[in-house]
């Protein structure tokens, strides 16, 4: 069972977030995939420490707790990685993730270019609503919604058949978590085909990094 395509939809309060996530997973759910949804906050989000679940959260247990409507699972630890997400949503193909700017996973950054901190990292796509058209490759204003999400899919399509990235330090094969692999082949995948002359990536690609003075 392939590992769940996590791609971050980020940005700063009130650039209209949610309602990109949302649209994107209306249209993900309509292309016939199955997806998940997690909100990032900074706010503390687990039961108090006095109640039931509270209590056993504090033994370090992760905690469902049951309801009428349905069912919240909590556990403790705020550290969020693409590989956890795999246990949470199994089976599925697509997780959005609302926020998380410095969480290492493929994004979608909601403003400018220019607007984009030099901290947050995997950008391959910029939802800028005061554009006044997209190119359909890098920058998508609004309206382009469902390139966008067509974009997402492509970028778990490239992930099928478990294409990863191999990183080669000093002539050093570097060995690389499942996760970290494939974040960064989807990162580079999504920067590289937008590139004049690039059709495809089939047969893989080479990055060459050198430090130069």
């Amino acid at each position: 069972m392939a590992m769940p395509l996590a791609v971050a939809v980020s940005g700063f309060k009130n650039t209209g977030k949610t309602t990109l996530a949302l649209t994107l997973l209306e249209e993900i759910l309509s292309s016939g995939f199955s997806a998940g949804f997690v909100k990032h906050t900074e706010k503390e989000v687990l039961s108090p420490e006095k109640s039931d679940t509270g209590r056993a959260i504090s033994l370090g247990i992760p905690c469902v707790y049951w309801g009428s409507d349905g069912a919240v699972f909590e556990a403790p630890g705020a550290e969020m990685l693409p590989e956890k997400l795999e246990g949470f949503f199994p089976g599925n193909d697509i997780i959005i993730v609302e926020g998380a700017k410095l969480t290492p996973m493929p994004r979608i950054w909601v403003g400018t270019r220019e607007s984009c901190p030099p901290g947050v990292k995997g950008v391959f796509a910029y939802y800028d609503r005061s554009a006044a058209a997209g190119d359909g490759k890098q920058v998508f204003a609004e309206g382009d919604e469902k390139v966008l999400a067509g974009k997402v899919i492509d970028l778990y399509r490239g992930g099928e058949g478990r294409v990863k990235a191999s990183l080669f330090v000093g002539g050093k094969k570097i060995p690389l978590k499942a996760f970290v692999s494939e974040m960064i082949a989807g990162c580079a995948s999504g920067l590289i085909l937008p590139l004049k002359g690039v059709n495809s990536l089939k047969e893989g690609a080479q990055i060459y990094l050198k430090r130069t003075k």
